[in-house]
């Protein structure tokens, strides 16, 4: 599988390039250069798969196994949802009147963005450790991103964090997710009047 960026000005490069580049270097979004097809038969066979199964089925669509063989990627996501407090990961919440709810609200932050960002960061950790390297993301926050981010990086002897948050512009429960994990590899810097283009964006640095 190959990425591409979504204003066409860059060469493609795989899951790897794309997860260690953030933005194309012509501004645009790496995608996938093609849409898996999947089946009505897959899907069906899909619908029984736990969460973290999904997931893995999912990932072996958008990553090569010369990149990270499945063992090592069901390994990765099984250590990703490992801090999950309910163990559907998502849970499916069946109310009165055929009403559902799906519950995305079970990782450390509460925050969705768990989901994603808890297996972003087994994969960076995956590779950096692969290739013996070392990098610092740099994050703009409103709120939920810095302290999803953090908790995906905490500890990591090959990633430093660092987290830049609008004092007073984020809940309570964010600031503090953020200001009191104590991590040699997590920084993190509070600023008044810093609404600028920053905020809300994440990069990595070598």
């Amino acid at each position: 599988m190959r990425y591409i960026s979504t204003r066409g000005g860059t060469p493609s490069v795989d899951f790897e390039g794309a997860l260690f580049s953030g933005y194309a270097s012509d501004g645009g979004l790496f995608m996938p250069e093609e849409i898996p097809q999947l089946d009505r038969e897959t899907l069906k066979q899909w619908s029984t798969l736990s969460y973290p199964a999904l997931v893995m089925e999912l990932c072996s669509l958008f990553i090569d196994p010369e990149l990270i063989p499945k063992k090592d990627l069901k390994g990765l996501i099984g250590r990703a949802f490992s801090r999950f407090r309910h163990r559907d990961v998502v849970h499916l919440s069946r109310l009165k009147n055929g009403l559902n709810v799906l519950e995305l609200w079970h990782g450390i932050t509460y925050a969705f963005k768990d989901l994603s960002l808890s297996c972003s960061g087994q994969f960076l950790q995956y590779f950096l450790e692969k290739r013996q390297k070392h990098v610092t993301i740099v994050v703009g926050t409103s709120g939920d991103t810095g302290s999803s981010a953090i908790e995906s990086v905490r500890g990591a002897k090959n990633i430093d964090i660092i987290v830049l948050l609008p004092l007073g512009l984020c809940s309570k429960i964010q600031e503090l997710q953020m200001t009191t994990v104590i991590e040699d590899n997590v920084h993190v810097f509070g600023g008044r009047d810093c609404m600028g283009t920053l905020w809300g964006g994440e990069g990595i640095l070598s």
